[in-house]
């Protein structure tokens, strides 16, 4: 008698090849293997992209080409990846010394295109905020695959230059990788600009990239060992942080998955949020809400009455509110949420902090507190969407929520490109 881990592996594996059959384009063995292209960064978006695809096969190559207009192609070979507990394998390719702003071609196998089939197109983006520059941000991303899809469909139709996927991406539980097929496939097919070109993204992690769905951080990186295989982060982190030139900075965090919230992690966002004092735009996004809309610990308590909550406003919020930032996206509960300005945990309309949320790209929402009784909430509402951020080279923000039908219904224009820095 099989023991059940093993069991299960096999039977995932069978999925495995299943899915990826009828997923292939069919355009001979070597392309059939590839699917669910994804672009990420390590390094600077302006000059840099990486290049990740997925595979069942050990002894497949990691070798894509790339080139700009009609250059001659430009071959970069990279490495693969098994990612376990699974029989999936993710191909990584990292291409360097690329122009800012520019459109690049680029296919997967062993042997340069001769042809049009199975390109694919990407923009790098620009060194200097001399355009608008946008992006979409939202989490908890795939319930049914439906879901995922529609709301693909409106990030790819608003054009926007990336994505902020705030966490609980393909809920996989570190465990389920047809999951992750399912989820990269879809942003490959209907996650795409207007002109066709495969939208970068920027990943955080959330409960629902360890093992069991769990938090908690006595596991470690080991418990959310796909999550971190399937992305390339800077510093090998869940925090982590990305710079666009000297206009934007995203600030990623781990609010307790497989990272204490207090401790080495709080003293990394201070020296981060040091270092950038200057930068003209910056975000921070985590998954578990400081001023969440649905989970609350008990009868007769909010959201924000959470232990993880208020770890968060203790050990976070001081060093965001010292230094200033655009806009918090948080993710988890299921809803939408704009709340209030906040400042030292009240509300503050003239210098506070803006927190956008709660994470309902691709699953069922949940109810919402009566605004009556959450103070920190401005508006609430179960809602699937995603905030589209469109920067302005004048210092000016725009973010509009979408829903899965294409509709906007909340919007909130910032003056100025972050909140004043207020000294300790």
């Amino acid at each position: 008698m099989l023991r059940p881990n093993l069991t299960k592996n096999i039977q995932t594996g069978f999925r495995l090849i299943v899915v990826l059959c009828v997923l292939a384009p069919i355009a001979g063995r070597a392309q059939a293997e590839v699917t669910g292209i994804y672009l990420s960064w390590r390094d600077d978006p302006a000059t840099t992209i990486t290049v990740n695809w997925l595979n069942l096969y050990a002894e497949a190559p990691a070798t894509a080409w790339y080139r700009r207009g009609a250059g001659e192609w430009r071959r970069a070979d990279g490495a693969g990846q098994p990612v376990r507990p699974s029989g999936l394998w993710v191909r990584r390719v990292q291409l360097r010394e690329l122009e800012p702003d520019a459109i690049y071609e680029i296919a997967i196998g062993a042997a340069a295109p001769s042809g049009k089939q199975n390109l694919h197109t990407f923009r790098t983006m620009p060194r200097e905020l001399r355009r608008a520059v946008s992006f979409v941000a939202g989490g908890d991303m795939m319930h049914t695959r439906e879901m995922v899809d529609a709301m693909n469909k409106q990030a790819g139709r608003l054009d926007p230059d990336f994505a902020l996927l705030g966490g609980d991406l393909a809920y996989a539980n570190n465990e389920e990788a047809t999951r992750w097929v399912d989820f990269f496939q879809s942003w490959m097919l209907h996650a795409r600009g207007r002109d066709g070109r495969l939208i970068p993204m920027v990943p955080v992690i959330g409960n629902h990239e360890v093992a069991r769905g769990q938090s908690g951080v006595a596991g470690g990186a080991v418990h959310a060992s796909q999550f971190y295989t399937l992305f390339d982060l800077p510093g090998g982190k869940a925090r982590h942080v990305l710079d666009f030139g000297s206009y934007l900075s995203l600030v990623n965090l781990d609010s307790e998955h497989t990272e204490a919230i207090e401790g080495a992690q709080a003293a990394w966002l201070g020296e981060t949020m040091a270092a950038r004092a200057r930068q003209t735009f910056l975000f921070a996004c985590y998954h578990f809400p400081a001023y969440g809309s649905a989970k609350a610990p008990g009868p007769g308590k909010l959201p924000i009455d959470h232990p993880r909550a208020i770890a968060i406003r203790e050990h976070w919020m001081p060093h965001l509110e010292r230094y200033g930032v655009t806009a918090v996206f948080e993710n988890d509960h299921h809803n939408f949420k704009r709340t209030h300005r906040l400042r030292g945990h009240r509300r503050d309309d003239d210098n506070g902090l803006l927190y956008l949320g709660d994470g309902a790209w691709g699953v069922r929402t949940r109810t919402v507190p009566p605004l009556s009784e959450a103070w920190y909430l401005a508006k609430a509402e179960p809602t699937r969407h995603l905030f589209h951020v469109v920067l302005q080279p004048s210092g000016r923000t725009r973010i509009v929520a979408v829903n899965d039908q294409g509709e906007i219904f909340d919007e909130v224009n910032l003056a100025t490109p972050r909140t004043r820095p207020v000294p300790p």
